[in-house]
């Protein structure tokens, strides 16, 4: 149990996600005093918090845990390719529970506010509870996606049924059947929401601003045989992501676009568009990233197969975007999206066409109809990387010209050695700026990732005097 009499620590952690796991983790076997702050009810991160129907991973079951024990993983058999929710949520807190971590967790501890103290070399943290806390160092670990963004309709505070952002879903089961009910967003949230719970409602509206681009993710069951087979190769799974430029367990096709006939190309596409997971994105050609003939040709490929599957050609053709081609954004994967929309309790509303005007107590009015509800779903995102970051004050380092943190990263986001500024430290990466391929690897990387920041702070421990260069980052003096 953490005495919440303790005012200072050497690190505070702040987020008991994946990241925040695997940093105390860390932190305890080097034997530095360290404690983990979350304002959740619990351990868990994004799995804490994202409940909704059909949340799962969209990279593989295996490749996604934690590596650093052989011992677990021998113990942790993964039940589905692309596991759910629940069963992310029980791995993770069967880690914390194996290595006992929950010792240093504090939760429902929501961080207000931070400042650096120039005068003694230390972080003080407000926490809501109204205690202070100090530190030599903070580590973020809050996550990309931590942050929800709800929309700001007219009335949302007036509807009379039950109302969430897909990151608030209530954690007690929501009971849908016979429900009239929105979704609001088809971002790959909204596209898991709307797969899982079609045929599970009375009548569902899916409001659209714009469609994405979505691929089949052809989850499957992990059979103990299969398992058995997977722990005999992790090790060459971990080499696989590590040198892929995602991360994930799929690597490009080396041949060239254009070394190939169109029907090869088509030939290749109808496997990977079989093949479970990102590999109709990440096994491809690597011409479909850089060659806008070759991403017109593999997109329209993807369309056509819409609209095998929509038997509607009007609501097939509202599915697909025209905005940007196949893969240069993040693709979400489904499972029975595009089918629901045959549904006849489903219906497609183009809110660019009829824009949402309010909320009522009854549901939502648009420019051209009322429409009841008893549930209304916000699936309308997060304010991704920097969200987390923003919500707490960080007035910053005034000594070292580092003035409001928010103010300096909305001109610029960088960062050295896995730091913004001396003493606080992320969970991303060391890479001097936030890359796409980064962003879609760091967690599956975090071993490396989380080592390196741990080893900037182990050194600076060892060496209370040593200046690491870098333009930006100086560390290393005694509290």
């Amino acid at each position: 149990m953490i005495d919440k009499t303790k005012s200072h620590y050497e690190v505070i952690v702040i987020g008991a996600g994946v990241a925040g796991i695997y940093q105390i983790k860390l932190l305890a076997d080097l034997g530095v005093d360290a404690t983990v702050l979350d304002a959740a009810g619990d351990l868990g991160g994004t799995w804490y918090w994202n409940r909704y129907p059909g949340a799962r991973f969209d990279s593989e079951s295996y490749t996604y845990g934690f590596s650093f024990s052989r011992e677990l993983l021998n113990e942790w058999h993964w039940k589905e390719r692309f596991s759910s929710q629940p069963e992310n949520l029980r791995y993770l807190n069967y880690v914390a529970d194996k290595f006992d971590l929950r010792k240093y967790m504090q939760f429902n501890c929501k961080v207000d506010a931070m400042r650096f103290d120039e005068a003694n070399d230390r972080w003080r943290l407000n926490i809501a509870d109204g205690r202070e806390l100090t530190c030599r160092f903070v580590i973020m670990a809050v996550g990309l996606l931590s942050i929800p963004t709800p929309p700001r309709f007219k009335g949302m505070d007036k509807f009379k049924g039950r109302s969430f952002h897909t990151f608030y879903w209530p954690h007690e089961p929501v009971a849908m059947a016979g429900q009239k009910v929105a979704v609001i967003g088809t971002g790959a949230t909204g596209i898991q929401v709307i797969g899982e719970i079609a045929d599970k409602v009375g009548d569902l509206t899916v409001f659209q601003r714009r469609p994405n681009w979505s691929a089949p993710l052809n989850n499957g069951p992990i059979s103990v045989a299969e398992m058995a087979d997977i722990r005999s190769r992790y090790d060459e799974i971990f080499a696989t992501c590590s040198r892929t430029p995602g991360g994930f367990e799929h690597e490009p096709d080396r041949r060239g676009f254009y070394e190939v006939s169109r029907e090869e190309r088509q030939a290749l596409w109808d496997r990977l568009y079989e093949t479970p997971g990102f590999a109709i994105w990440l096994r491809n050609f690597r011409e479909i990233f850089t060659d806008e003939k070759a991403n017109a040709e593999f997109s329209e490929y993807i369309a056509d197969r819409i609209r095998r599957r929509v038997k509607n050609p009007a609501v097939a053709e509202k599915l697909i975007p025209r905005d940007h081609g196949f893969g240069v954004q993040r693709v979400p994967m489904e499972t029975h999206y595009f089918e629901a929309f045959n549904r006849d309790n489903v219906n497609l509303v183009d809110i660019t066409e009829t824009p949402i005007v309010e909320v009522t107590e009854t549901g939502l009015r648009t420019t051209k109809r009322a429409y009841d509800f008893d549930i209304i779903v916000y699936a309308t995102g997060f304010d991704a990387i920097t969200g987390a970051f923003r919500s707490h004050r960080h007035p910053g380092h005034r000594r070292r010209k580092v003035t409001g943190l928010v103010e300096r990263w909305s001109i610029d986001l960088s960062r050295h050695a896995g730091a913004w500024v001396p003493e606080f430290f992320h969970a991303l990466g060391t890479a001097e700026r936030l890359r796409l391929d980064e962003l879609s690897a760091w967690h599956r990387d975090r071993r490396q990732l989380v080592h390196q920041v741990t080893s900037v702070h182990e050194r600076a421990w060892l060496h209370p005097r040593r200046t690491y260069a870098g333009g930006r980052t100086t560390l290393g003096r005694p509290c």
